[in-house]
């Protein structure tokens, strides 16, 4: 047989104390001014990783670009030694110049590839573009200071099979 204990006012109920309530308040203060701590870092942390983002579909549109484009252009642009610059909005996406959605700034050079490994000389048909990023709203400056500019690097061979002028010795 259970006993069961009630109590003998039916009006009485119990209930929190004012010191529980005021401890419940104070941790629940702390924990709350903590996590609104946290909010500008994890904003800046986001912002991070998507301007990350944006640079590496710049760099990869970049790069399909220029993979894409007739040999004789590269070597045109590699001869001028000019450099060239393209406009991308905040998401990576390419812009026109002067537009005012324009958030990073790429800027593209052509050169000649080390030599590869076992090689004494580069060689002719393969090609470096180096490609600089900026996301600062005056490119002109940025790009003064590479070192506050993403830096890629892809390399581009000639696959067309037209003969190159000089023989490429093989082993």
């Amino acid at each position: 047989m259970k006993i069961v204990l009630r109590p003998s006012n039916p009006d009485l109920r119990s209930a929190f104390s004012l010191v529980e309530t005021t401890i419940a308040v104070g941790i629940a203060a702390t924990v709350l001014v903590a996590l609104i701590g946290l909010i500008p870092v994890s904003l800046d942390t986001l912002r991070e990783a998507s301007n990350t983002t944006a640079c590496a579909r710049i760099v990869q549109a970049v790069s399909s670009d220029y993979r894409m484009r007739d040999w004789g252009d590269i070597l045109q642009q590699q001869q001028q030694g000019a450099s060239r610059d393209y406009c991308f909005d905040a998401q990576g996406t390419r812009v026109s110049t002067g537009d005012p959605s324009t958030v990073f700034t790429a800027r593209v050079t052509v050169a000649n590839a080390l030599p590869l490994p076992g090689m004494m000389a580069t060689n002719s048909r393969l090609k470096a573009v180096q490609i600089l990023v900026t996301g600062n709203a005056d490119a002109a400056l940025a790009f003064q200071n590479p070192k506050s500019c993403k830096r890629a690097q892809t390399l581009l061979a000639q696959t067309g099979k037209t003969a190159s002028p000089a023989a490429v010795a093989s082993n």
